[in-house]
């Protein structure tokens, strides 16, 4: 084997790819040829010879193998510098672009008035709707039940469009294509403004909730008169163009919202929504509140009022927010709280005490008599410690009752802890039809300025528990100037707290159905083998990757099988996502079913807040009341508020968040809402802003750091500042993370309670780039079309920047972002241009002109930057030689005399790329490697993870690229991966450096692995070798700074955590400094609770179970027979309610339903296209069945790794870590031996080259990257939901109105007293059957 580079392998590489490829036209192959020999010859001369290797075969060759880390390095740091003109674009930023300096405070404040700007003009409209709504409601006639009752008898109705009656046709029969019944057609659009739905700007539209008569009298009162916002809706959003949707939610039910839409259930999803259960609709209809909630669980407590209470409790949760706090107390003989953990004290009612305290409501046990005295005591004592010591919300409290009769209205005793003003309300919810005396709970309720319900039944818990909610507004009505206006948190826009746990059922039931299929799919395939297959394969447990028929073969076990199908890997199950993504995509724009829900495909989420005020009834009665009618309010998007912090102008690795009065964030970069599945995490906008900032510090899971926890605290309080600290960065899915000092400015949101901050990085994030082309006078001067920049097809923009636009989607709409900018551009070169760089602001004065010519916004700044981006990197686009550098000697020089495509033909490259700071992004390809190309998967450049890191090698070694590859590079068994490498480039000047692009190629794996095992195949100076990287006795691995492996002999490796290869000699990295380790932890995590499964025996028997009961029931409430009307509920009271219950999921049976057959070990089986090797187990029926879960949130740690590359250097040279270990011989009279290892820096790049001698056999241990849970009793587990950070209450509270105690109405109804006869009679039947 040759020592010289460019023999041997490497030159048979060469010559060979020159021959293969195709000759461009006017150049010949020859030509080809010769360059490449030229290229093996220059790169011979250019490269560090070296002294002789050493001969003895027991040590490593550490001087070779150092020789080798500097020419792959130099090689692969020559061949990017060249194909990606790193020169060129450099030295056009370095003359024309200057550096500013950023001022963090000045940015801060210009963004923060940008967002208070944008809030105040929303509650302006807001107002108008509030205004506007109060008047109609005094002056509209009322129509009585009589009045709309003859109306109906005159065919006449009130006119509306509902919105879950439009568009709906027969699909079927002899009237397919008609509306349905009571439908009405509507001309929609979908608008992107709008979350690309299909509305009708001209009209509004009304959803009533399915619990609520749309016949009922005050339900089509409000109906009538509200019809007339739609003036109120059209000007609003004429004069702001930046509104989304505007919205009246009644307190009676309905809503109604502008635009008209269609609010369209796909046939699997049920419409939960009521918009008296939104964040929005409670927080502006009545003051925070302090709530107790005792229930009933005497022994009377049974059956169906047992299952009515629960909900009743369950619906209370539903009405509360995160500025309330809440307990829940059973009590028989002595109040006990739901969850033990909560004893003493009301916890805020954020989305995880509240799951906890549903939980609690699970198991509820009812036995003995109900102690009211000792209930109220304690509910009480607690109400009065919270109000004393400053804490709750220090606004309304209220006791809420749920039982079912009480025997006296403990007067003396609610008076002894409720006057003189009764701070504490008093609302009961008695339980049950039964005829009993309910004079002492309603006595309880209006003597404390309550509210007196019975509840009948599940069907109408929801609209009883909802009547304390224009209670509590009394006091807010009875002010009528004082209209709050408050803001919520970040909540998803449509789905009810409940969908995410219904739709984690649905996906649960979907498991189970897709494991189902795979086991019958199974078995066929198993019945169905090749006998003589089997034979031909009986060594299949080898390395062989294809079977008999050239089709790749993958192993695995039953369990695996039925897990994933034919699925079986992360590529396959990638290629198979973005095939749905494309069937999805393909679907014609007038034939998805967008609407306010989303498509019936998938559920679409979008994060919003939302600002709303109350609506009061003016109208004056003849009996003292405080009605509230609704609250007026809307939405706004956070990618609306992100539009108002450009991140070109935070830079790279830069970013906002904003927090609220609470400590949670609205957004924030890291705020991940939801899961792996797509579905909505448990406690998805609670996230605190110390759960998302990851302090480097050595402490615990969740230690505060005094700096943060200072910060936080100054945002709260919405003031302004400024911070500094490491902060811990992770990347790529939690595999991955940097550490990084970031500076922090931060300033309140005048008029909101949020506050506004900004991270940028320490050092490069101090500065940016200043460089922006003035059009007019390029122009002008050099008669140069700027459209000219911008030619062909391969370049795109970020599709999330606002460069420019129409401020209505009308006007004119662009198939792509690129086309948009097209247009601008082209516009930007008239003599009458003008640029509208302020955000349009609504005016009332004037009637928004809807002209074309001048409706539009334009940010000057970017747009001027792109253009001067796009003409930096115009050279990028051409495919010519380019100027030899004469200080870059050797393959530099010589690669410059070839042209791009035959240099990524050379080099198996399939495609370079440039991007910007401005979002553009260009490249060239010569072939597709992967199923989405580069430009889809990477519009969105500047967040990508591999510009990201770019910019953060710079400062660690300039000239060198980041190279890394997909995790599961090496189990996929379809499409070639590729290795993606990057490198920013920077403008130095005066001492000051700062990112403009990032540069970066991918190359095709198996040609970049070619060219270093060519490499590390021979020797330098021309000696011969025995121990090199192709060689049995070293093992070669290329890795990262994180420790994942890029190169590996064995391509399975590639992609893969080093440690779960050798995690003995990873140790040994870690301890000699190479690898640091840095432990993160994910506070935003899901953990998922296994439930099991319920066998089909369980199933066949649930008749029996239900007869048992009713038998039981039978001698139970005999007494009451003749005056139950319920028989239905109590047989099953789910029947009533849509309530979660277990059910059991349906499966396949064959035959009998004995044990499938039992496949023998290593058998091919073809399923598709691919075969499938399934190990030596049995298949049987239990098998089939899936293993259900739960989610809850929980927290994780993992602990990853970091290089440290100044380990690796001595002084200003490069140096090598050698290690060894004492290993044991597997064979047991084997003497002891020594395995050594080296490891290398690969210079211009981020990896590091570790060579092991295998000669020795040691005892191999694996160590997998994989997020586990932080382990914590179940005390600790309890408090960390309710865990007491500082928070600061909204800023106003109307909880007291002198002259409330003069309104009657408290839900008094009448007793019905039971009839003497009937109750003996009943006494007697029940007195037999007992003696009985």
């Amino acid at each position: 084997m040759s020592g010289t580079p460019c023999s041997g392998l490497r030159c048979t590489a060469l010559f060979t790819r020159a021959q293969s490829s195709e000759a461009r036209p006017g150049k010949s192959a020859s030509t080809t040829m010769t360059s490449s020999a030229l290229i093996c010859l220059f790169f011979s001369v250019a490269v560090i010879m070296s002294s002789s290797v050493e001969a003895a075969e027991t040590d490593l060759p550490h001087v070779e193998i150092s020789n080798w880390a500097i020419r792959f390095g130099a090689q692969m740091w020559e061949i990017g510098k060249q194909v990606t003109r790193i020169r060129e674009i450099r030295e056009r930023y370095q003359s024309e672009a200057k550096i500013e300096q950023v001022d963090g405070f000045a940015m801060v404040k210009e963004m923060a008035e940008e967002m208070e700007n944008m809030m105040g003009d929303k509650i302006e409209a807001i107002k108008r709707i509030m205004d506007a709504a109060e008047h109609l409601s005094v002056s509209h006639s009322r129509l009585t039940r009589q009045d709309l009752y003859e109306m109906k008898q005159r065919n006449e109705n009130i006119d509306y469009y509902n919105a879950k009656r439009l568009n709906q046709y027969h699909k079927a029969g002899p009237l397919a294509g008609e509306l349905l019944e009571n439908h009405k057609a509507l001309i929609m659009s979908n608008s992107l403004h709008f979350g690309n739905v299909g509305i009708n700007t001209s009209v509004s539209a009304v959803h009533v909730p399915t619990n609520v008569y749309d016949g009922a009298p005050d339900v089509l009162n409000g109906i009538q008169w509200s019809e007339q916002l739609d003036r109120i809706f059209m000007t609003n959003y004429e004069s702001d163009p930046s509104l989304t949707w505007q919205y009246f939610g009644s307190s009676t039910g309905f809503m109604r919202q502008y635009p008209a839409t269609k609010w369209g259930q796909g046939e699997w999803e049920p419409d939960l929504f009521d918009c008296r259960l939104r964040p929005w609709y409670l927080q502006a209809a009545a003051s925070p509140k302090d709530m107790i909630i005792l229930v009933d669980t005497s022994g009377s407590m049974t059956g169906v009022r047992k299952e009515i209470a629960k909900h009743v409790v369950l619906t209370l949760l539903d009405t509360l927010s995160e500025n309330d706090f809440i307990n829940i107390y059973k009590f028989s003989e002595v109040p006990v709280p739901v969850v033990p953990c909560f004893k003493d004290k009301v916890v805020q009612a954020n989305l995880e005490n509240l799951r906890e305290l549903r939980n609690g409501m699970i198991e509820t046990e009812t036995s003995d008599i109900a102690n009211f005295t000792s209930a109220f005591t304690t509910a009480f004592e607690i109400l009065q410690k919270f109000n004393r010591t400053m804490q709750g919300c220090q606004c309304n409290q209220a006791i809420m009752l749920v039982t079912d009769g009480a025997p006296e209205n403990y007067k003396e005793h609610l008076e002894k802890y409720n006057l003189p003003h009764r701070p504490v309300r008093i609302f009961s919810y008695v339980i049950g039809r039964e005829i009993i005396d309910t004079s002492a709970t309603i006595n309880m309720a209006c003597e404390n300025k309550g509210y007196f319900a019975r509840v009948t039944s599940l069907a109408e818990v929801r609209e009883q528990v909802l009547k304390y909610i224009p209670v509590l507004s009394r006091p807010m009505v009875m002010y009528q100037k004082d209209h709050p206006v408050i803001w919520t948190s970040a909540y998803i826009d449509i789905a009810e707290p409940k969908l995410s746990d219904w739709l984690w059922e649905i996906r649960e039931r979907r498991k189970q159905r897709d494991r189902s299929l795979n086991y019958r799919a199974l078995l066929r395939l198993i019945s169905d083998r090749n006998n003589a297959q089997s034979d031909d394969t009986s060594n299949v447990t080898t390395n062989s990757s294809r079977d008999a028929s050239g089709r790749p073969t993958i192993s695995m076990t039953v369990e695996q099988y039925l897990t994933y199908g034919n699925l079986v890997n992360e590529e396959r199950l990638n290629a198979h996502r973005i095939k749905q993504e494309r069937e999805e995509a393909a679907i014609p724009a007038g034939n998805q079913q967008n609407n306010r829900q989303g498509t019936r495909t998938k559920p679409k989420f979008l994060m919003a807040v939302s600002v709303a005020t109350p609506v009061y009834d003016r109208k004056n009665e003849s009996v003292r009341t405080a009605n509230l009618l609704g609250v007026a309010g809307t939405d706004i998007p956070v990618t609306e508020l992100k539009k108002r912090t450009p991140a070109y102008k935070l830079g790279v690795n830069g970013y906002s968040f904003i927090v609220n009065n609470n400590g949670y964030v609205l957004y924030h970069p890291d705020h991940r809402p939801l899961d792996a599945d797509g579905l909505l995490k448990p406690n998805y906008n609670t996230v605190d802003l110390s759960e998302i900032e990851l302090v480097d510090s050595d402490g615990g899971p969740r230690e505060n750091d005094t700096n943060l926890m200072t910060m936080r605290r100054d945002m709260i309080e919405r003031r302004e500042g400024e911070m500094t600290f490491k902060v811990r960065i992770h990347h790529d899915g939690m595999k991955r993370v940097s550490v990084r000092r970031q500076r922090y400015y931060y300033r309140g949101l005048k008029g909101t309670p949020y506050s506004l901050g900004l991270a940028l990085p320490d050092g490069y994030g101090d500065f940016r780039i200043a460089a922006e082309t003035e059009v007019k006078r390029l122009s002008a001067d050099h008669n140069i079309n700027v459209s000219s920049f911008f030619s062909g097809k391969n370049w795109k923009i970020h599709p999330d920047w606002i460069y420019c636009r129409y401020n209505y989607d009308h006007l004119k709409s662009f198939d792509t972002p690129e086309a948009q900018v097209l247009h601008f551009v082209g516009r930007t070169q008239r003599e009458r241009w003008r640029w509208n760089s302020k955000h349009p602001r609504p005016s009332h004065d004037t009637v928004r002109s809807h002209k074309q010519e001048d409706n539009y916004y334009c940010d000057k700044h970017l747009m001027q930057s792109l253009i001067f981006d796009a003409q930096a990197t115009e050279v990028f686009d051409k495919n010519i030689s380019l100027s030899i550098d004469r200080q870059d000697p050797g393959l530099g020089m010589l690669m410059a005399l070839l042209a791009r495509h035959a240099m990524f033909k050379l080099f198996g490259i399939s495609v370079a790329f440039v991007a910007t700071r401005s979002g553009l992004l260009r490249w060239q390809d010569i072939s597709t490697i992967d199923d989405k190309h580069f430009s889809e998967a990477n519009l969105n450049a500047i967040d990508q993870t591999w510009y990201k890191r770019a910019v953060d090698q710079y400062s660690v070694e300039p000239d060198s690229f980041v190279y890394s590859v997909p995790f599961s590079t090496g189990t996929g068994v379809t499409n070639e991966s590729v290795v993606t490498a990057s490198h920013a480039i920077f403008v130095e000047k005066g001492g000051y450096k700062a990112p403009a692009a990032v540069v970066g190629l991918q190359y095709k794996n198996s040609a970049f692995r070619e060219t270093f095992f060519n490499i590390t195949s021979g020797c330098t100076g021309g000696v011969q070798c025995r121990r090199t990287c192709s060689s049995g006795d070293l093992s070669c691995y290329v890795v990262d700074n994180h420790g994942y492996i890029v190169i590996s002999k064995e391509e399975r490796d590639t992609g893969r955590f080093f440690g779960e290869i050798d995690w003995l000699v990873m140790d040994s990295l870690i301890h000699y400094g190479v690898f640091k380790r840095v432990r993160i932890y994910d506070y935003q995590a899901v953990c998922k609770d296994m439930q099991g499964h319920r066998s089909a025996a369980n199933f066949l028997l649930t008749p029996l179970r239900y007869m048992k009961w009713f038998v039981q029931w039978m001698v139970g409430r005999a007494s009451w027979i003749m005056l139950q009307t319920q028989i239905a509920h109590l047989i099953n009271p789910d029947w009533a309610w849509g309530m979660e219950q277990e059910q059991s999921d349906y499966h396949y049976e064959d035959n009998d339903g004995s044990p499938g057959p039992v496949p023998t070990g290593g058998e091919f089986m073809a399923d598709g296209d691919i075969s499938i090797i399934v190990h030596d187990e049995a298949v049987s029926m239990e098998n089939a069945y899936a293993n259900k879960s739960r989610p809850r949130p929980c927290d994780q740690q993992a602990d990853l790794y970091v290089l440290q590359p100044e380990k690796l250097f001595k002084g200003d040279k490069p140096d090598s870590v050698k290690g060894k270990q004492n290993c044991n011989s597997n064979n047991l009279g084997a003497r002891q031996c020594e395995r050594h290892y080296s490891t290398h820096k690969i210079p211009h790049s981020n990896l590091l080259l570790l060579v092991i001698d295998t000669t020795c056999r040691c005892e191999i241990q694996k160590q997998k990257i994989e997020m586990e849970e932080v382990k914590m009793n179940e005390s600790l587990r309890c408090e960390r939901p309710q865990e007491s950070l500082y928070r600061q209450r909204p800023s106003v509270c109307l909880s007291y109105h002198p002259e409330e105690e003069e309104i009657k109405q408290c839900g008094k109804g009448n007793n019905l007293l039971p009839s003497p006869i009937l109750l003996t009679a009943a006494t007697l039947i029940y007195s037999v059957l007992k003696w009985i």
